[in-house]
């Protein structure tokens, strides 16, 4: 299943939801670094909640380091920030991820 958010005022695809997995690509220039995280809008996390995700993969793609997470951990652990342009995001500091180098989504079905 597709996760759509809003960027924009477009409503964009953020990542798939596949038995419970949520997948996610992103580029390492999209990282905030001044809290060594990505950015997850809150409405598409509200909609994992409601979907019963549990565990989320992030793939850096220009890396190619797969980042995981159970789903709960992060809701736990996650900053919620408003900067700039952006509504309310989720950010967690890679440092509380389990990183797996030169893993895809590919091998995880995502």
């Amino acid at each position: 299943m597709e996760i759509y958010g809003n960027y924009q005022g477009r409503r964009i695809c953020v990542g798939k939801l596949r038995d419970g997995v949520f997948c996610k690509r992103v580029k390492s220039y999209q990282k905030l670094y001044k809290l060594d995280s990505y950015g997850f809008d809150k409405d598409y996390v509200d909609q994992l909640k409601n979907f019963g995700c549990h565990r989320i993969e992030l793939l850096e793609t220009n890396t190619n380091i797969l980042y995981v997470i159970d789903f709960q951990r992060f809701c736990d652990l996650a900053i919620p920030k408003s900067l700039g342009k952006f509504g309310i995001r989720y950010y967690l500091p890679l440092r509380y991820w389990n990183k797996i180098p030169g893993r895809s989504l590919a091998n995880t079905g995502g």
